[in-house]
This record gives structure tokens, C-alpha cells and sequence, in this order.
């Protein structure tokens, strides 16, 4: 189904837009995290040296975010794109920089070599997941085929702080990859039209602190995400001024739009992903580029 609105433009670069609400296929459904059910603990080493609480539940953090997965009738698998983000768990050292000094953070750890201690905060972890697709039955699947990794965008960074024989401080992006090895299986239930994701999560991220290879992040906890009945998509308005286009728009809670645009409804350009939005409003700002252009929003 599409839906077209026509509107001038005040500086008359666009003489019209477009909306084509169902212009790509669904890939996945939107799961919304349950903070109250998701939570990740975290331990590992730092130059052989294991790490420890810099405070009481310093170690822990609660996850909220959505997590995307496309489904059939027997069928499960995560596509990525998700979003799965960390809640900061206290105030932990050291600040955002590496200085001395704290500021919230989503964990805090610290490590004593005797010679030298250490201090560590990590901040905005974000994770997404992907998988093959996967089996479900009886209302369970094999989540050993999930693999969890940090978005090379993301902001989530690691600041660290070593006093002693050695004084170093600096902050480090996270990147890389890590299959889930847990043993226990992930479920997928409904009832009453509503949706329950619980994921068991085990795995196991290694990197490049100090030296090659010399910190290792095992993460392990699980994730609970639910899906209800979807609201319908509802296109409230578009406006232009001064050489920017504004779309509001309702959906249900939490779904990942992309907004793409086209001068002529045949080349087609992407112009934001991952618009989201924690309550049924939505709204993207963005500069009209053509006298002519039309604009669409993509799941």
C-alpha cells in the first residue's frame, strides 16, 4: 500500500513528497528489551591479572534497547540491526577520557598487579546480534549460533587508568565479534498475543589494551524481550522550512525506520537507518536536496 502527499515548498526546492509506507519488505520483527528481566554480568583478565567489583554491582548492568529477528512458521533468525544497550550500573572510574575521577558508567572494574593497579569504566555499550536462520521447536531454539559484536558505529568505549610502575590512561572503542556458548536453550512464547524472547548470553570478547590481546571480557547473563500486536503505521505530517523537511509519523514503540528519498521514484537513496523511537512517535529532520523530491519510509 502507498500513500502520496503532496505539499509545496516554501523555497520551492520541493514540489512534492512521497510516503510508501510498505516500500521495502518487512525483514524482521521488533522485539522491545525488558530492562527489569535483562542483565549482564561482566569478569575477565587485564595482562593475565583478573579484575574485580570497583564497587558493589559495578560488575552488572540491566539492557534495555529492541532486538530484531525474522520469523516463519518454524523458523527464527536475527538479522541484525538490533540494538541492545547496556544501563549504567553507577558511578565508576575513570571519567570518559581516562582522567582521574568518576562519571556514570554502564560497568567499573580494577585490577591490582602488586607494581601497578588499574581501573577501568565502560560506557554506552551497545551490542547487536545476528544468526542463521534457526529451528524452533516446541518453543525453543539453539542460541550457540548467535553471535554478539559491537557496531563498528557505536559508541561504546572502554577508558582505563594504570597507576604504579606503569602510568598510562586513554579510552578505547570496542569493536569485535563472539559466538555464544552457552549450553542452555533460548525460548520464544506467546500468550495472550504477546511475545516473550529470553536469551541466555555466554561469550567471550577479546582486546587490545596494553598489549596484543592482553584483555579478555567474558559477558554472560540474559537477555527477555517482548512483541505485542503491532500498531498500525500512522503518517501525521510533513513540513518544509528553511530548506528542511520534517516527517512525523506513529508506529509501535521501538521499530527501526529508514528514511530514503528519490527525485524521480526510480533511484532511491538512503538518507538516515535505524530511526527509532522509545514511544509511538516518530520524527526525522533532514535537508531537501532537489526541487522535486520524494521521501519513503522503510522497515
Amino acid at each position: 500500500m502507498k500513500t502520496c502527499v503532496s505539499v509545496p515548498w516554501l523555497a520551492r526546492l520541493v514540489a512534492g513528497a512521497c510516503f510508501l509506507t510498505t516500500a521495502l519488505p518487512l525483514l524482521a520483527d521488533v522485539f522491545v528489551v525488558d530492562t527489569n528481566q535483562s542483565a549482564i554480568s561482566i569478569s575477565g583478565s587485564v595482562a593475565g591479572f583478573a579484575f574485580s567489583e570497583q564497587g558493589p554491582g559495578s560488575l552488572t548492568a540491566a539492557y534495555g534497547g529492541t532486538i530484531q529477528a525474522a520469523q516463519s512458521a518454524n523458523t527464527i533468525q536475527f538479522t541484525g540491526q538490533s540494538l541492545i544497550q547496556a544501563q549504567n550500573s553507577g558511578t565508576w572510574q575513570p571519567k570518559s577520557d581516562g582522567s582521574t575521577g568518576s562519571e556514570p558508567a554502564n560497568y567499573g572494574a580494577q585490577a591490582n598487579a602488586g607494581f601497578a593497579a588499574a581501573k577501568a569504566a565502560m560506557r554506552n555499550l551497545q551490542l547487536d546480534v545476528t544468526s542463521p536462520a534457526l529451528t524452533v521447536s516446541g518453543g525453543q531454539f539453539d542460541s550457540r549460533s548467535l553471535t554478539f559484536f559491537f557496531p563498528s558505529n557505536a559508541p561504546s568505549t572502554l577508558a582505563y587508568n594504570v597507576t604504579g610502575f606503569v602510568n598510562t590512561s586513554g579510552v578505547k572503542a570496542l569493536t569485535g565479534y563472539a559466538t555464544n556458548k552457552v549450553t542452555s536453550v533460548a525460548t520464544l512464547a506467546t500468550a495472550s498475543g504477546q511475545q516473550t524472547l529470553t536469551i541466555p548470553v555466554d561469550a567471550t570478547f577479546i582486546f587490545s589494551l596494553l598489549s596484543q590481546n592482553d584483555t579478555t571480557i567474558n559477558v554472560k547473563g540474559q537477555l527477555v524481550a517482548v512483541r505485542g500486536g503491532a500498531a498500525p503505521l500512522v503518517l501525521q505530517s510533513i513540513s518544509v522550512q528553511s530548506q528542511l523537511v520534517t516527517l512525523q509519523w506513529q508506529a509501535a514503540a521501538g521499530q527501526q525506520f529508514q528514511i530514503q528519498s528519490s527525485s524521480n521514484l526510480t533511484t532511491w537513496q538512503t538518507n538516515a537507518v535505524n530511526v527509532t523511537s522509545p514511544t509511538a512517535a516518530y520524527t526525522w529532520s533532514g535537508p531537501a536536496t532537489a526541487r522535486r523530491q520524494f521521501f519513503r519510509l522503510a522497515k
